[in-house]
């Protein structure tokens, strides 16, 4: 019998936690905890706990070794990690495995598993690696922000190593504050992603200066002060009463300066700064390590690898060609410690990388499939077809969702779990953003289409060609059927398809130019309403279900919305969103906010009918609930309805014992305050169960304390 040599990693930072087995050197299997447990971004901490407790990604490793058929006694070397601090012990304290088989790399280590999973991904033997994020580890009062490395098939070796500190941001934290102000998130966070579509809608203004300083060395920082003054004079507002707030670390701009939104010509020009600062800066840091390194192509990873716009200039930085990792973010630090674990720790080779196949995760066989189908009551309306049948729904205008195989590593749609469609379909594009995704009306879309057409359809000028699998750079149509999917700047994403790597996927796009004459698809990833891609055939047809898609192609089975009949569908529906991990109302607010308040008055409705009684919901819940009943009838004009749901927004708006007490010790004091400072203070404190301590530390009072009742 074959003994196998297995090392898992285990990314455990506080979002995008995952795992990843790896076996005699090669990746077995890799998958994202959110697309399992279907929390988007899959924050390990306990809600009502500081962000001190982080959990293992359970899910992920048992279904990964699950599916190899191993447990926990069959790992030689498990590599856990996370960013900013260590996570060692609170990995061992969940996770029944032997201590001594586990191990954490040394402070500073996280861009040295980011480092790991790029370089451990790249088809070259000789590569430079770049390393840039939001923040890696801290070191007393320093945190990683940008590592250069180099590898020739042995252990990565550092190069230079860029801090950042309270005052001096990195990269990912400067574009994550104009992401946080323009008001764009996902998750709770900052949406880098989305501040990068909207650039394209905004321009340059002269007046503004340049940000970000880029040394000769190669650091490229931005400076708090710099910022805080910036933000002040390109009209961003301040909170009620802050104006004067000093600005001391990152935090202090977010309370400092209040979300303006993203739909105005101050939003989109602010994102165009971002993002024109963030590439200079980016193509600065790849040239500079170019000249200090005799390798002459690249391997990239960390949050800021992902911005499409920066990366198709990196060809300009004197790269021979560039590689990203797909999953760029801390889901990807899996891949890099486990190799970090198999090169460094156990002292094996790396073994020779072709170019990485992103397909790795779970396996799921045809019980699985049928199961799904049983389950919504579809099996007798999902027949077997072929892909022949799918391309002439798409050559008509369907827009079907597209299930095959293992998912895609990474947050980009590459043909396993992907919405598809026809580009040639006029109007397809705001479709699909209005009426299956829900999203934002200035997201752009990605196309796929084989490689051995792409010069004939795209000009990918001086982009990489180490990216044109990944959908992680960005082309200029020339074929005029594009039009329609091509952003408001003339560029689109793209994915080359090869034929001998994804066979199935290739054949579609091959097809549906058979039937249009532009061998193309537009690809998004396949998910709505914010959730993360699906990932089991029960995501699938569960979001298949609740989206307004023509057809779900099932791993060879097809199902065609219009041929269900309507009771099918619709019991079939309300199953569905009994079962989603979707809250409906954070979802109609979601809805709402990226501009389809007529979807979130659908899904509010849909809600009724599904369920009369809101009992489920939390307290929180129900106030979200009628405050966007509120707006929404407001916005109608509906008074009646309006005056309703105010009422019961102020009978639900409860403040603990804790706050009232705090209010009664501030009546005590002869206090000159504007703009409901205090009350907001009350409000914020009070979630913390803290206001009352605070503002008796605060004012000095030793007035005992008064026990004042909830109302």
């Amino acid at each position: 019998m074959t003994v196998h040599s297995y090392v898992l990693g285990v990314s455990m930072s506080n979002h995008d936690r995952s795992a990843c087995l790896v076996g005699d050197g090669r990746i077995i299997g890799a998958v994202a905890e959110e697309r399992l447990d279907r929390r988007k971004r899959s924050e390990g901490f306990y809600r009502h706990s500081t962000r001190g407790i982080v959990l293992p990604p359970m899910r992920a490793i048992t279904r990964l070794l699950r599916d190899e058929g191993i447990g926990f006694d069959d790992l030689e070397l498990v590599v856990c990690g996370r960013s900013i601090t260590e996570c060692r012990d609170q990995f061992l304290a969940y996770v029944p495995v032997s201590p001594d088989r586990v191990v954490e790399p040394g402070i500073p280590g996280h861009h040295l598993a980011h480092g790991y999973s790029a370089y451990a991904t790249s088809p070259h033997d000789s590569t430079a690696v770049l390393v840039i994020d939001e923040q890696g580890h801290r070191v007393g009062e320093r945190f990683e922000r940008c590592t250069w490395f180099v590898g020739t098939q042995g252990p990565l070796r550092p190069i230079r190593r860029f801090w950042g500190d309270s005052v001096s941001l990195s990269l990912g934290m400067f574009y994550n504050v104009f992401a946080a102000l323009t008001g764009l998130a996902e998750a709770g966070r900052p949406a880098a992603g989305k501040l990068m579509s909207l650039a394209a809608y905004g321009g340059h203004r002269a007046e503004w200066p340049d940000l970000l300083s880029l040394s000769d060395d190669g650091d490229a920082g931005c400076d708090l002060a710099t910022l805080d003054l910036f933000l002040a004079e390109a009209g961003v507002p301040h909170q009620p009463g802050m104006r004067g707030r000093a600005v001391r670390q990152l935090d202090d701009l977010l309370v400092k300066y209040r979300p303006i939104g993203w739909t105005s010509d101050l939003s989109y020009d602010l994102a165009h700064k971002a993002q024109g600062e963030l590439e200079r800066a980016v193509v600065h840091i790849a040239a500079k390590l170019r000249v200090h390194t005799d390798a002459d192509v690249l391997a990239y990873a960390g949050g800021v690898a992902l911005n499409c716009s920066a990366n198709a200039l990196l060809g300009g930085a004197g790269w021979k060609d560039v590689h990203v990792h797909p999953a760029a973010t801390d889901d990807g630090a899996a891949v890099g410690l486990a190799m970090y674990g198999w090169i460094e720790v156990l002292g094996r080779s790396r073994p020779p990388a072709p170019r990485f196949d992103p397909r790795t995760g779970p396996r799921y066989d045809e019980r699985e499939v049928e199961e799904a189908l049983r389950f919504y009551g579809l099996q007798e309306h999902a027949r077997r077809s072929d892909i022949d049948h799918v391309a002439d729904l798409l050559a008509i205008g369907s827009v079907v969702c597209w299930y095959e195989g293992r998912s895609e590593w990474g947050p980009r749609a590459l043909g396993a779990r992907s919405i598809v469609a026809n580009p040639l379909t006029p109007g397809i594009a705001e479709r699909i953003n209005s009426t299956i995704k829900f999203r934002e009306s200035f997201r752009p879309f990605g196309v796929s289409l084989p490689a051995e057409v792409a010069d004939a359809l795209l000009d990918r000028g001086q982009a990489p060609t180490g990216l044109d699998p990944y959908m992680l750079s960005l082309a200029r149509p020339r074929h005029p059927g594009l039009s329609d999917v091509t952003h408001i700047d003339g560029t689109l994403r793209y994915q080359l398809v090869e034929r001998a790597t994804q066979p199935e996927w290739h054949a579609l796009i091959r097809a549906v130019g058979d039937r249009t004459g532009l061998p193309a698809v537009v690809n998004t990833s396949f998910n709505t309403m914010g959730e993360p891609l699906v990932e089991s055939p029960q995501d699938a047809v569960r979001q298949f279900l609740i989206s307004d898609a023509d057809a779900l192609w099932l791993n060879s089975r097809l199902i065609v919305a219009a041929q269900l009949p309507e009771q099918v569908r619709s019991d079939a529906r309300r199953l569905a969103w009994s079962r989603s991990h979707l809250e409906v109302p954070a979802a109609a607010a979601g809805l709402a906010s990226s501009g389809h308040p007529a979807a979130a008055s659908e899904l509010l409705a849909q809600h009724g009918a599904f369920e009369p009684e809101l009992d489920s919901f939390t307290f929180d819940q129900t106030r979200l609930f009628h405050a966007l009943c509120l707006r929404l009838a407001v916005a109608k004009g509906d008074t009646d309805v309006a005056m309703a749901h105010a009422t019961r927004v102020l009978d639900s708006w409860v403040f603990p014992p804790e706050v009232l007490q705090a209010a009664a010790v501030l009546a005590e004091q002869d206090l000159n305050t504007s703009d409901g400072v205090i009350g907001r203070l009350l409000g914020s404190l009070g979630t913390d169960r803290s206001a009352l301590e605070f503002f008796r530390h605060l004012l000095g009072s030793t007035a005992p304390l008064p026990t004042t009742p909830r109302v």
